[in-house]
């Protein structure tokens, strides 16, 4: 059965509503009322007028996802006033990535940053329990949680061991391409920019690709032979801005990929308007900074270039006054049309001889 959803939106999202929306869309099909929130209240996040409205219709309603980072005593509270399903947004992400998660690895990495995320709230609910003011929350009661947690977190660090097992196996996979002197080449960049597309086309395979966030979850490699050379190209998990410390941590194993990368390749969708294309490449460049990705040739694929008129000069010019100490060269491409894939692989085997020769 279909869920009713409320969504509570903070202000700092209001201005890119329909990439917010998205996310809930692609969970939940369809929301019943949009709820603005212009400052959190720190006991309930949502504010205490909002919360009377709610309770008046509660009947209407099944679940409220609220598209920010809510500490675990606010969603205990929220709970305790509705009875419903109280959704922040890394829990979201994490229903998106359990939609799309096919390989062992992804699976394990989403149920390990779904324990993390749950830990925090398993321990308030004690908490309360223990006051006397939750019954029957999580379980059973008081015994049933504090069991519950032991269990969460004992399969934890099991999840821990099977994750370094299968990071150990993909570093001899690595290692091996590497002694035979393939360069590696990531691609990455925001969710639903044309990743996926962009790496079926180079290396002509028929990976999932749509216009649903996050349909890479683990990495993909595939070889391309060009001027009688072979490069291994990468399709990685996709971007989105304000990404939870949660979920890098738990991708980490899978984003370090692009660490060990010889060039990046940052996608973009050069058919969205140009403050959002500044914007997700700046957001692409603070991920890639924090896992500790220096030094690299980064070339920009403005992809799309097939759905845009004539603005694609005037975005090259404001990508090159923002963002010159970032990329190496811009390549307008339409993965899908085939346009300019040539000359993006002429570009990359270019940049990688230049860093051989040095």
């Amino acid at each position: 059965m279909t869920k009713s959803v409320v969504v509570a939106i903070p202000k700092k999202y209001r201005n890119r509503l329909d990439e917010e929306l998205s996310l809930v869309n692609e969970v939940y099909g369809s929301i019943h009322d949009i709820v603005f929130i212009s400052k959190p209240n720190y006991k309930h996040y949502i504010p205490v007028p909002k919360i009377d409205e709610l309770k008046k219709r509660k009947d209407s309603w099944d679940t409220l996802v609220i598209l920010d980072l809510l500490k675990p005593r606010q969603i205990i509270e929220l709970y305790r006033l509705f009875r419903k399903e109280i959704v922040d947004r890394l829990e979201l992400i994490l229903k998106i990535f359990a939609l799309h998660a096919g390989s062992k690895e992804a699976k394990l990495q989403i149920e390990l940053a779904r324990i993390r995320h749950e830990l925090p709230l398993i321990r308030e609910a004690i908490r309360y329990m223990k006051l006397g003011e939750l019954h029957g929350y999580l379980g059973g009661g008081r015994y049933a949680i504090d069991k519950y947690y032991r269990v969460a977190k004992s399969r934890m660090a099991r999840i821990r061991r099977e994750l370094d097992e299968l990071r150990r196996i993909r570093e001899i996979r690595r290692h091996s391409r590497k002694k035979l002197g393939f360069p590696h080449i990531s691609i990455v960049g925001y969710t639903c920019a044309g990743k996926t597309t962009l790496f079926n086309r180079l290396v002509n395979e028929s990976k999932p690709e749509g216009p649903e966030p996050f349909t890479t979850l683990s990495p993909k490699a595939g070889s391309v032979s060009y001027n009688g050379s072979k490069y291994i190209f990468i399709d990685t998990v996709g971007f989105i801005r304000d990404i939870p410390h949660e979920i890098i941590e738990a991708f980490y194993a899978t984003l370090e990929e692009i660490i060990y990368s010889d060039l990046v390749v940052n996608v973009v969708d050069a058919s969205k308007n140009i403050n959002d294309v500044l914007n997700e490449i700046r957001e692409s460049k603070r991920i890639l900074t924090n896992i500790g990705v220096h030094g690299k040739p980064v070339v920009i694929a403005l992809n799309k270039i097939d759905l845009v008129n004539d603005k694609i000069v005037i975005l090259m010019d404001k990508i090159a006054e923002n963002f010159n100490d970032y990329y190496t060269e811009i390549i307008p491409i339409s993965a899908k049309k085939s346009i300019n894939i040539d000359k993006l692989l002429s570009k990359i085997s270019s940049l990688l001889n230049d860093n051989i020769e040095k």
